[in-house]
């Protein structure tokens, strides 16, 4: 398995060979959104290659000029590709990229049909943003992708909030109010799915406390 870059013409010849109508959907849809905010000249797709060659996984990703931040804007496997474990893969190789480039942190947004795989990581979400997706920004463990469990047993909800809690309070703020009654019915489902990794309470808690400190 290797990790490689791919240009603007090269993701659209890679995913012109994807077959089901919903990866194909998805491929498209992420390049219309990279296109709309990134230039494809810096930073843009990296692809996972299985060892007989083929394109198996997808991941927009970004480090920031300051190298603070690893966000993850898309992580997507064909449909005939999943369950073989290539999506944790290639975030594996990402996040370890990142620390080769000393980044401290990464953020991203899950939708509800991701939860399971990121939760199965040991990612935990602080609450959703505007649109209703799941956010997470949590410290990156010195030992990448597999510390992250351990991290967050063992670490409070201050220690991985570091110094960002205003911001990331400020993406979560109030936004279950703003869902709808079916969307309210689905977070709620979610939120007893994710458990102890649903951690918006707690967040609000220790925010409040700051606030009454300060």
């Amino acid at each position: 398995m290797r990790l490689h870059p791919l240009n603007r013409d090269e993701y659209l010849l890679s995913v012109s060979t994807i077959t089901d109508t919903e990866s194909k959907r998805f491929a498209i849809q992420a390049l219309a959104w990279w296109d709309r905010h990134f230039s494809w000249k810096a930073q843009g797709c990296n692809v996972l290659i299985d060892n007989e060659g083929k394109h198996v996984c997808y991941i927009f990703s970004k480090i920031d000029r300051y190298s603070e931040y690893l966000t993850v804007y898309n992580l997507f496997t064909p449909l005939i590709d999943r369950r073989q474990g290539f999506a944790e893969e290639l975030l594996d190789s990402t996040i370890n990229h990142a620390l080769s480039k000393h980044v401290r942190r990464i953020h991203f947004t899950s939708v509800s049909d991701s939860l399971d795989f990121y939760t199965s990581l040991g990612f935990i979400f602080w609450g959703i943003n505007d649109i209703g997706h799941y956010y997470c920004d949590l410290p990156i463990p010195k030992n990448g992708l597999i510390g992250f469990e351990e991290m967050i047993k063992f670490s409070t909800n201050t220690t991985l909030l570091g110094s960002k809690m205003e911001k990331i309070y400020s993406k979560v703020v109030d936004n279950e109010g703003k869902l709808t009654l079916k969307q309210n019915q689905k977070h709620t489902a979610n939120c007893l799915k994710l458990g102890d990794k649903w951690i918006y309470n707690p967040l609000s808690v220790l925010h409040y406390e700051a606030r009454l400190s300060s």
